[in-house]
């Protein structure tokens, strides 16, 4: 009677279970509760098919579940911290494949910023705000990364604007990499005065007719001059303003950058932001590239750099990603509307570029060139189809970033080669100046999108902030798209410009194979590293122009809540 009682029990418990197999089976692969849910959204995975799907679920940093509310349910335990979505759209954090993040964000409290400032009126206001809060004869700073034409007034300020706001402050405005305006002040400062003779390669701007000074530097050459004047910021100044400035790219949905490190950025800031890593202080991932820092043999400071290095800590939060920019003197062509000539490449140069790359290739180390035009990424090319044939390229990711103008040519040379380009978003701010001086034709032809997705180049995006661009992850991304100009000009033909999903994929997936990362990041898929953003709007399906102005409302990076806003700003750990 025991034992049919026992076999009674027995099959009732498994009549119970009919039905509910798959869930049993589901469940006995479940290794634990998952740390992290986002439900009730629209989670665009960015995976091959770009589906979306309801909800992700996070473990140890990694993703792993994406699909329908009802799935979650076996992911959820005790500890699990649900976030009900509301319908909101979630997509991959964004990788900037090309920004200077350190050189811009280690002076982020130190400078004002006019990215998004509209209107001439309210940028003379900030001027004359840091004026009544600093002390007389202490600098204030405009960084880079803005245009006049976005501006209502649609023109720069002079000299007397900056003096009459901040007659006892030197005042430095950047413009982008072309030039700087100076006030009364900040020329004094600088030592420059009517008679100071210009600089090899820069000008210092005056009066045709009185020779007085107006205040304008043109040219690299002399802006630096002045530049170099200004106190730099100390390691703690610089390690507040790193933190400060990487949650304002978290707010734009940002969780990776290839950092290209240039002039300013040394050993001992790397070695803050490993700290930094080390301290889980970051919230961004850095992949860093290094370029030339002192005057003299690139190649020598760039071996002792690559030893260098090897004292610093590596991991997914801050990765040595090789070496980038312009990497021999004389071998990058600045910003378009500053070398709208292109220029050629000396034969001396063109030997010192030549042993650099033959080094990279011997050694691994993958590089990331500065190539506005095409006619400097052919020579470039020369060079390292050259090399290529002696030492063979096994072992690196080869990039090349800007080439407003690529010919099809070009491309499938990159493509041979097997490296990638980088786009950046630089155009939105100068996309009328590049057709004044290429031409109509050629301007709206400025990059060729749709020609480079055809080809099927690896390709990703970025902005080239601080100085040459907006650092606007979302701002790029409407540029893509529409290929409009801050100032509402619709530069790029239409054919060329990229659907919403294929500006995504290069923000997200193309951006990750520069840098090796396609594997771990990119998409929102099962094992991927858990880098998401909750967005305020629907990228799919708001109206274009409002792409440009779409923040984020909840950035995580490894399954760390590291930005909070609106309805969820309580999640945020300060």
């Amino acid at each position: 009677m025991k034992k049919y009682l026992a076999f009674a029990a027995l099959a009732a418990a498994l009549a119970s279970c009919v039905g509910h197999e798959d869930e049993f089976a589901r469940s006995l692969a479940v290794k634990g509760f998952a740390d992290l849910i986002l439900m009730n959204g629209k989670i665009v995975t960015v995976d091959e098919n770009f589906s979306v799907k309801e909800a992700v679920a996070v473990t140890d940093g990694k993703i792993a579940a994406v699909g329908g509310d009802g799935e979650m349910r076996r992911w959820t335990g005790p500890r699990t911290q649900v976030i009900n979505l509301n319908g909101r759209t979630v997509i991959p954090g964004l990788i900037d494949s090309h920004i200077h993040a350190t050189a811009g964000c280690m002076n982020w409290d130190t400078e004002l910023h006019w990215e998004f400032t509209r209107s001439l009126a309210d940028g003379l206001k900030q001027i004359a705000a840091a004026a009544k809060t600093k002390p007389a004869g202490s600098w204030i700073v405009v960084g880079g990364g803005w245009v006049p034409t976005q501006f209502a007034e649609r023109r720069f300020p002079t000299r007397a604007d900056l003096d009459a706001v901040a007659p006892k402050h030197p005042v430095y405005v950047q413009y982008l990499r072309e030039g700087a305006l100076l006030n009364n002040a900040a020329l004094a400062a600088a030592g420059i005065t009517r008679q100071t003779p210009d600089p090899p390669g820069g000008k210092f701007e005056r009066n045709p007719a009185t020779g007085e000074l107006t205040g304008m530097l043109q040219g690299e050459a002399a802006w630096e001059f002045a530049y170099g004047k200004i106190p730099r910021p100390t390691l703690d100044q610089a390690h507040q303003s790193l933190r400060r400035c990487f949650r304002e790219l978290n707010r734009l949905g940002l969780t990776s950058v290839g950092d290209l490190q240039t002039t300013g950025v040394t050993f001992a800031h790397r070695r803050l932001l490993g700290e930094m890593a080390r301290r889980s202080e970051l919230t961004l991932r850095i992949n860093y590239y290094i370029a030339p820092n002192e005057a003299g043999d690139e190649l020598e400071e760039l071996r002792t750099t690559a030893e260098e290095v090897k004292q610093l800590p590596r991991g997914d939060l801050f990765r040595f990603a090789g070496f980038g920019e312009v990497l021999i003197r004389g071998t990058g062509d600045g910003d378009l509307p500053s070398n709208s000539d292109g220029f050629t490449i000396d034969p001396q140069a063109r030997e010192k570029f030549r042993r650099l790359i033959r080094f990279f290739a011997e050694a691994g180390h993958n590089f990331h060139l500065h190539a506005t035009q095409d006619h400097t990424a052919r020579q470039l090319l020369d060079v390292i189809e050259e090399v290529e044939g002696e030492a063979p390229f096994l072992r690196q990711r080869i990039a090349f970033a800007h080439l407003e103008d690529a010919t099809p040519d070009t491309i499938l040379r990159i493509i041979r080669l097997g490296g990638g380009i980088s786009v950046q978003g630089r155009m939105a701010l100068t996309g009328e100046r590049n057709v004044q001086l290429w031409g109509v034709a050629k301007g709206r032809n400025a990059p060729p999108l749709r020609t480079m997705i055809q080809s099927r180049v690896p390709l990703g995006a970025g902005t080239d902030g601080f100085r040459s661009g907006n650092y606007s992850p979302m701002l790029s991304l409407w540029w893509l798209i529409t290929g409009k100009t801050v100032a509402g000009s619709a530069i790029r033909d239409p054919k060329q410009n990229v659907t919403r999903e294929e500006a995504l994929r290069m923000y997200t997936l193309g951006s990750a194979w520069l840098t090796f990362d396609e594997a771990n990041k990119g998409s929102i898929e099962v094992g991927k590293l858990a880098d998401l953003a909750v967005l305020n709007g629907d990228y799919r399906t708001v109206p274009v122009d409002q792409i440009r102005s779409l923040e984020s409302l909840l950035t995580v990076v490894g399954g760390r809540i590291v930005y909070a806003a609106g309805p969820f700003a309580r999640l945020e750990r300060k």
